[in-house]
């Protein structure tokens, strides 16, 4: 039985023995503490892509402490496929705190994980994001190096310096983006889908909600993810129980961004008042 299911069951069997209800910040609990399960199973994944894909779900969760001090930690992952997504949801999540140890890799980072650094320094309004586009534009660095040395797809990489510089990647948001350039999991026919649903998420009529809702269950994966981001994005949190089952899906990047998008729309963690 899922967590949504028990407390469903927890209310109606107060109902039927008359006995008090329980605080709704214990069914809430309960939630979160599955949500995170959820996470901390792909954060601790031996894939690197589930790791990947955990970090760039998490860039939902803005307000979050534990989960901006889980992708500041990342950002030291031996991996760069790991430190790059921890970038980019950082960048998500619009953690301007977190912009010196996000420059600190610059001097160590390959050209993949440069071009995203450029796409949150750019976000943030760093000059320095755009001395990186300009210098891919002049097609070196100042140390003489060219960005896309080691690169075999440059023209896919340039394409994905030129959508990061205005503003626009497939997912609508900087992780889940730069996450499907690296991967190669791009789907042009899906695109045309992804960019309507993330265009519908500051939409609040009650039947785009609906829809929003039905996309995230439906069979293209790119579609569900932008979906389910997008439900985060109108920050209303009766939708939590539509999207709980999500968070079961026998997709991981379906259950890692359903997961981030619930502890999102939950709120802040409140500390108990001793």
């Amino acid at each position: 039985m899922r967590a949504g299911d028990t407390i469903t069951v927890m209310f109606l069997g107060c109902l039927v023995l008359g006995t008090p209800f329980p605080p709704l910040a214990a069914a809430e609990h309960s939630l979160r503490d599955e949500a995170w399960s959820i996470l901390d199973a792909g954060l601790q994944d031996k894939s690197v892509d589930k790791r990947a894909e955990a970090l760039a779900a998490l860039g939902i969760a803005a307000g979050d402490a534990r989960a901006l001090n889980t992708l500041e930690e990342s950002l030291r992952d031996p991996k760069p496929e790991v430190r790059t997504a921890a970038v980019a949801a950082l960048g998500d999540m619009n953690a301007k705190s977190s912009l010196p140890k996000i420059k600190a890799l610059l001097s160590d980072s390959d050209a993949k994980t440069t071009l995203v650094i450029a796409a949150v320094l750019k976000k943030f309004g760093d000059p320095e994001g755009f001395e990186i586009y300009n210098a891919l534009v002049a097609g070196e660095r100042k140390d003489g190096q060219k960005l896309t040395d080691g690169i075999k797809d440059r023209k896919g990489l340039e394409k994905m310096g030129a959508e990061a510089a205005i503003g626009f990647l497939p997912f609508g948001g900087v992780a889940t983006g730069a996450y499907d350039y690296i991967s190669g999991t791009s789907k042009s026919a899906a695109n045309v889908y992804v960019i309507a649903v993330n265009a519908l998420a500051d939409d609040p009529d009650p039947q785009v909600k609906k829809a929003l809702v039905q996309a995230a269950f439906g069979r293209k994966l790119p579609v569900r993810v932008a979906a389910l981001r997008a439900l985060a994005k109108r920050d209303d949190p009766n939708v939590v129980n539509d999207i709980e089952p999500a968070m079961h899906s026998d997709k991981a990047v379906i259950s890692y961004t359903a997961a981030a998008a619930i502890l999102h729309l939950l709120g802040p963690e409140q500390t108990p008042v001793k």
